[in-house]
């Protein structure tokens, strides 16, 4: 695992593997590219497996101003390193990341092969949000994070830090505003967890609109926070 130029796109493909796809993994809120440490064994080597590691972070670029300068950047970067035809999956937050930087690689006339959303809110959803980070202390997002289901560390350097990518994550939502419909020419694939209390089940039709495809929709036996779950991956794996 090791990072591509300035450390918002991360390599996670095992040394040696010459594959002739790629999967671009992005975490949900407060995550990091190690969230799929397990993932390159169920991908490699049918996939060059990539992930990201968002602004807020240490040995990462500076914040980005939006969540759409920052899908702006991660298909920038996919242009200059990703030769490879491109998949990209997205978890929880990861999911409208990757439904923006899908649209970025659309208008560069690089589109990829297709969008796999994973327990997220459509993008309309999410631009209807309004959680007023601004005005939370630590102690605030403290409990909401633990009302997300997101543990923090006991260390209290690694809870500050843990604290700092969530409050950048959560701004990033509070600040996405959708706009006009722009339905990608690709599929997109839906993946609901079953016993998910953040993500309401309806939510899952809803990507529809995200698409000039019809929806394909899996339910994976899985909590919200599943990634590093081998039963849940290799259900994935075998669908992307």
């Amino acid at each position: 695992m090791g990072p591509l130029g300035d450390g918002l796109l991360w390599e996670l493909t095992p040394e040696g593997a010459l594959p002739d796809l790629a999967v671009l993994l992005l975490p949900g809120v407060g995550g990091s590219p190690a969230d799929f440490a397990l993932w390159p064994r169920y991908l490699a080597p049918r996939f060059r497996v990539l992930s990201a590691r968002y602004p807020g972070r240490s040995d990462c670029p500076a914040p980005a101003a939006d969540l759409t300068a920052l899908a702006g950047e991660l298909a920038r970067r996919l242009a200059h390193h990703v030769p490879e035809p491109l998949v990209v999956f997205g978890h929880s937050l990861g999911a409208l990341i990757g439904y923006e930087t899908a649209w970025q690689l659309t208008l560069r006339r690089q589109p990829p092969l297709a969008l796999h959303a994973s327990a997220a809110l459509s993008p309309p959803e999410y631009g209807d949000i309004d959680l007023a980070v601004g005005s939370m202390d630590d102690p605030a997002l403290t409990r909401f994070s633990g009302s997300l289901g997101m543990p923090l560390p006991r260390d209290a350097r690694q809870r500050r830090a843990a604290l700092r990518a969530i409050r950048h994550d959560l701004t990033l939502v509070d600040s996405y505003r959708h706009g006009a419909d722009r339905p990608l020419t690709y599929p997109l694939t839906v993946w609901t967890a079953r016993d998910d209390c953040l993500i309401p089940s309806d939510s899952a039709t809803k990507w529809q609109a995200m698409s000039q495809h019809k929806l394909t929709h899996h339910t994976l036996p899985a909590e919200h926070h599943y990634l590093g779950l081998p039963h849940a991956i290799t259900l994935i794996a075998a669908h992307l």
